[in-house]
């Protein structure tokens, strides 16, 4: 009787630290998949004179280093808004690039300082850089920074 005791005791104890286990592990996994996702680029408008232009932001390292590499095209009126910390001379290529675009450079005054226009993915992998410090970088379709009369000393706004 009592050795069907103490089996029925090491029986009752497994099943107790199997369920803590069980549920343990489910937890873990419960808390993995419903963890918020770490946001890359959020969407943002510019102004620049009478334009406003639709923005992806990209402000960390890894999404400043992908930008807009392997992607098709960029639609009219869009682009690509690199936001640095701090001011810097920072080189952009034409990495993985699948089309043309204008680079327009930004000191932290939010004046034009520069703009780089019609770069094609042949010209990989020249690196290309801003004529003064920098703190923001705009990417735009190629021949937009012209259309909507980009020029140095404009003043670009954010929104």
């Amino acid at each position: 009787m009592k050795r069907v005791d103490l089996l029925r005791h090491i029986l009752k104890n497994k099943c107790i630290l199997l369920t803590l286990g069980l549920i343990i592990v489910g937890g873990s996994v419960f808390l993995f998949f419903n963890r918020p996702l770490e946001v890359e680029s959020k969407t943002r408008f510019v102004k620049i004179g009478d334009t406003s232009i639709e923005v992806e932001i990209v402000d960390t390292p890894r999404a400043r280093t992908k930008g807009l590499s392997g992607r098709k095209t960029l639609p009219d009126g869009t682009g690509m808004l690199f936001v640095f910390d701090q001011g810097g001379e920072y080189g952009f290529w034409m990495k993985e690039m699948n089309f043309a675009i204008d680079i327009v450079w930004i000191d932290e005054g939010l004046e034009v300082v520069g703009i780089t226009e019609r770069l094609t993915p042949e010209t990989f992998p020249e690196i290309f850089y801003p004529p003064r410090k920098v703190m923001y970088v705009l990417e735009l379709p190629a021949g937009t920074s012209r259309n909507i009369g980009i020029d140095k000393g404009v003043i670009v706004y954010l929104k």
